[in-house]
Formats: structure tokens, sequence, C-alpha cells
């Protein structure tokens, strides 16, 4: 509560708040940048998960920093209201009281080492996750979502996609191409 008034009409201004002790005093030193905290999902939005570190302090986990390899249209779709999560502190902003967290941190770029783990001529398995016009997209055991392109699907003629594959056929392919700068792989 705050008491406000003005000098000419002898009154003053008074505050509670004041009296406690400010969390954003030693934020910095409480949560440094790279450090791991585990955090409460306040709220999501198109942008990213709010949680909470502690009463008064909050942060932002941005969308695109909550996976590697999983293409994120809405936090939703990973994290729930009241979840705890694992974070790590990517930044901290004392004045204008922003931290910012990132969960695909905790891990390894899996695209970093893509060349060893799956080089171009081996051979991978996965599940068809969708069919396009244009081929056929596979979810990889490491996460990792590859294309089998239409020109690609077999040696026989056939008139669409659907006649060669379907949704949630395990197939095994052949590494033709890597692209990690966009994170595609053929």
């Amino acid at each position: 509560r705050r008491v406000h008034g003005q000098k000419e009409e002898g009154k003053i201004s008074l505050g509670i708040k004041q009296t406690e002790h400010n969390p954003w005093d030693d934020v910095e030193k409480k949560y440094p940048v790279n450090h791991n905290v585990k955090a409460e999902i306040r709220t999501l939005t198109n942008y990213g998960a709010f949680v909470e570190l502690e009463p008064g302090v909050e942060g932002l986990i941005h969308i695109s920093d909550l996976s590697w390899i999983k293409k994120v249209s809405h936090p939703s779709e990973i994290l729930r209201k009241g979840d705890i999560v694992d974070a790590i502190i990517l930044s901290v902003d004392k004045e204008s009281k922003k931290i910012t967290l990132g969960v695909k941190q905790l891990s390894t770029n899996p695209w970093e080492s893509i060349e060893k783990t799956m080089p171009v001529g081996s051979l991978v398995k996965g599940k068809v996750t969708k069919i396009t016009a244009f081929g056929a997209f596979v979810e990889l055991d490491s996460g990792i979502e590859g294309l089998i392109h239409v020109t690609e699907l077999s040696d026989q003629a056939f008139g669409k996609v659907e006649d060669v594959v379907s949704k949630g056929d395990e197939v095994t392919a052949k590494v033709i191409k890597l692209d990690p700068e966009q994170k595609k792989k053929k």
C-alpha cells in the first residue's frame, strides 16, 4: 500500500513494499548466466513460457529455446502450466527485470555432430510423420526429421506419395545429403 500526498496539504507518501527485501536486488548473484535452475511454468504465450524462479522473480523461455529439433508452434506442445522444468539462465537484465532462460541448451545440439552420427551413405530407420506433395517426412531415432523427396521414394512409377508410404509407416532409408546449417536431412 502506498499513501500519496502533497506538501502544501500536509500529506506524506508511504510505502510498505519498500520495507521488504526486493528479490531483484541480488538476482545477478542468485541466477548467474549458465546457471541451471528449476522453475515453475506460470503462463504460456505464442512466443514462449513465463516461469517463476522465486516469488517476485519471473523469467521467459522463448519458444526458440525449447528444442533443437522439434518445430514448436506453441509452448503448450511441450509444456503445461504448473510444470516444473529444468532450464539454464541465458541472460539477466536487472534494470529491466528480465531473465531469459533456455531448455534446449541443457543438451547438446544434435545438428553439431550429425555428420558423425548419420554420415552420408548410412542407413537410418524412422517413422513417417507427414506426407506432402513433394515427399515424406520421417522422424529418426534421434528425433531429427528427414525428408524423403518424391524423386527418391521409388524407382517404380507411382501416382502419389501415399502409393509408396503412409503416415505411421516404419521405413529404412539411406542418408544422401546433410545440410546442418538449414537443419535439413535427405
